[in-house]
C-alpha cells in the first residue's frame, strides 16, 4: 500500500466514521430494539444473570449475551448502512470525488471501515456495558475477558461480513428492497432449522459465528444443549458444515471476511463500471 492511497483511506475512514457516528437513527435504531428486548426477553437476560461466579459459567453467560444482542442488533445495522455507498451518488458527490487524486478503491475500504465501525459503537456499548454489568453482579471480573474475546472473534467478523453486503448489494437494487430481503435473509441464515429447510445455520457462512461459538468459546447455550455448528442429518448444505474445531473455527472467520472483501471488490467493480 502506498503512502498515498493510505492517506487516502485513513482519511476518509475518519471523515465517514464521524459523519455516521452523529446520526441520531444509529443511537435510535439499537435504543428501541434493547427496548423491546427488555420487555418481551426481560427473562433470558436474567436467566444470564443467575449464572453463578464460577469461571465456565461467566464465559457461557458472557458468550449467550453476545449471541442475543448480536442476533438483535444485527438487523438494524444491517439496514442503517444500506444507503451509505449509494447517497454519494444520489447527492450527486460521487463524480466530484472520483474527479480528484484520491484512488476510488482505498476510498471505498475507507468509507466501509469508517461507517462499519461508527454503526457498531452503539452495538458494542450495549454488549460489554451489560458485560460489566454482569461482572459487577456477580463479582467475576473475568466475565470481562470472556466479552472481550467474543468480540474480537465473533462479532467483529459477524458485523464486517453484514457491512459489507449492506454497502455494496445496494449498489444493484433499491435500498429499501435490500433491507427487506435483509431481514429475510436474516431470520432465514440464522433462525431456520437445518432438518426442515435449506438455510446457512450452522454451516461455515453463519454471520452469528456458530463455528467460533462452539469450538472456540466451547458455547453450547446457556443450558448447555445447543448446537451451534456441525452436520445435521439428513439436512441439506452439510458440506459447508464440517465438524466443529478451532481448524473449521478460524476457516468460518477467514470466509466471512473473504465474502465481505469479495463484496467490496464487486462494489468497486459496479461503480468503476458505471462511472
Amino acid at each position: 500500500m502506498t503512502s498515498q492511497t493510505a492517506r487516502t483511506l485513513g482519511a476518509s475512514l475518519r471523515y465517514e466514521f464521524r459523519m455516521q457516528i452523529r446520526k441520531r437513527a444509529v443511537w435510535i435504531v439499537p435504543a428501541l430494539t434493547v427496548a423491546l428486548f427488555l420487555l418481551i426477553g426481560g427473562s433470558l437476560l436474567r436467566d444470564l444473570f443467575d449464572k453463578g461466579e464460577r469461571p465456565a459459567e461467566a464465559r457461557t453467560a458472557v458468550v449467550g449475551l453476545a449471541v442475543q444482542v448480536l442476533a438483535l442488533l444485527s438487523i438494524g445495522y444491517g439496514c442503517l448502512l444500506a444507503d451509505r455507498l449509494i447517497r454519494d451518488d444520489r447527492l450527486r458527490v460521487a463524480p466530484v470525488l472520483d474527479a480528484t487524486p484520491a484512488r476510488p478503491g482505498a476510498r471505498l475500504v475507507g468509507k466501509y471501515l469508517g461507517t462499519a465501525a461508527a454503526t457498531a459503537v452503539p452495538i458494542l456499548a450495549v454488549y460489554l456495558g451489560l458485560a460489566a454489568v454482569y461482572a459487577v453482579h456477580t463479582g467475576a471480573p473475568h466475565a470481562l475477558g470472556w466479552a472481550l474475546a467474543t468480540c474480537a472473534v465473533v462479532i467483529a467478523p459477524g458485523l464486517l461480513f453484514v457491512a459489507a453486503l449492506a454497502l455494496t448489494v445496494p449498489l444493484i437494487m433499491p435500498a429499501p428492497l435490500f433491507r427487506v430481503i435483509f431481514v429475510g435473509y436474516w431470520l432465514w441464515g440464522n433462525v431456520a432449522a437445518p432438518d426442515m429447510m435449506p438455510t446457512l445455520a450452522r454451516t461455515l457462512i453463519h454471520p452469528l459465528g456458530g463455528y467460533p461459538l462452539d469450538a472456540l468459546l466451547d458455547f453450547h447455550g446457556i443450558d448447555g444443549d445447543d448446537t451451534w455448528a456441525g452436520p445435521v442429518p439428513s439436512a441439506t448444505l452439510n458440506f459447508l458444515r464440517p465438524d466443529p474445531t478451532p481448524t473449521t473455527a478460524w476457516l468460518s472467520i477467514t470466509v466471512l471476511l473473504v465474502l465481505a472483501a469479495a463484496a467490496l471488490a464487486g462494489g468497486h467493480a459496479v461503480r468503476a463500471r458505471r462511472a
